[in-house]
């Protein structure tokens, strides 16, 4: 079963269920512990879910990066989040409207952060791959006119590559994304390691593959 019908998915809602009632007691290191957990199952029900039912999709991919932002990952959220995005799967208006504000509302809370500086972290060649496709298809919607034709060459392939991705390469791509998040509103980049005129001239995740 999957979707809506999805074992994993009424367990995930149970955990959530139990991270609430421990946030309401105060315990909120066990919140976010249960939060997290049942991110992890919403985002596997997610990518099990066919394509052919995309309104359940979309509500599940707004829940599985809501329970991120819950967890207080909220980096992961935004990650997830884009990924969503790029790759397609919210295609219901109301859920692509949702997962941008959850972006927003996550970046706002990553601002209430300290931003220490940090070294890039070494990523594998699915997460690098992953990064260039993702950076592709970001800037083909940026750059192109409001309904840009995005290629499914290029979702699939982003879609196996996440698939690919280990938890340590998805905390590469997490930590890409802080310090992204940190050139966009400061100039400043996070990373003590790249040097600015090639992010300037190539793009950020461009010139960190740069030698």
């Amino acid at each position: 079963m999957t979707g809506f019908d999805d074992p994993r998915g009424r367990r995930s809602e149970q955990l959530a269920f139990e991270a609430e009632r421990a946030a309401n007691t105060g315990e909120l290191d066990t919140a976010r512990a249960l939060f997290a957990q049942a991110a992890e199952l919403e985002e596997q029900v997610v990518a099990d879910t066919d394509p052919a039912q995309p309104r359940v999709k979309s509500v599940l991919a707004v829940s599985a990066v809501a329970l991120w932002y819950k967890a207080h990952r909220l980096t992961r959220a935004q990650a997830l989040a884009r990924h969503y995005l790029a790759a397609g799967v919210a295609l219901e208006e109301a859920s692509i409207r949702e997962l941008r504000a959850l972006i927003h509302e996550a970046r706002r809370a990553n601002d209430q952060r300290d931003q220490p500086t940090v070294t890039a972290a070494k990523k594998t060649d699915a997460a690098q791959r992953y990064c260039e496709v993702l950076d592709e298809i970001e800037w083909r919607r940026a750059t192109a006119p409001s309904s840009p034709m995005i290629p499914i060459a290029g979702t699939t392939e982003l879609e196996r590559l996440w698939a690919k991705l280990d938890d340590e390469d998805r905390k590469a791509i997490e930590r890409e994304i802080q310090a992204l998040e940190m050139l966009d509103r400061t100039g400043e980049f996070l990373y003590s390691d790249v040097e600015l005129d090639k992010v300037e001239e190539a793009g950020p995740r461009v010139a960190r593959a740069s030698p």
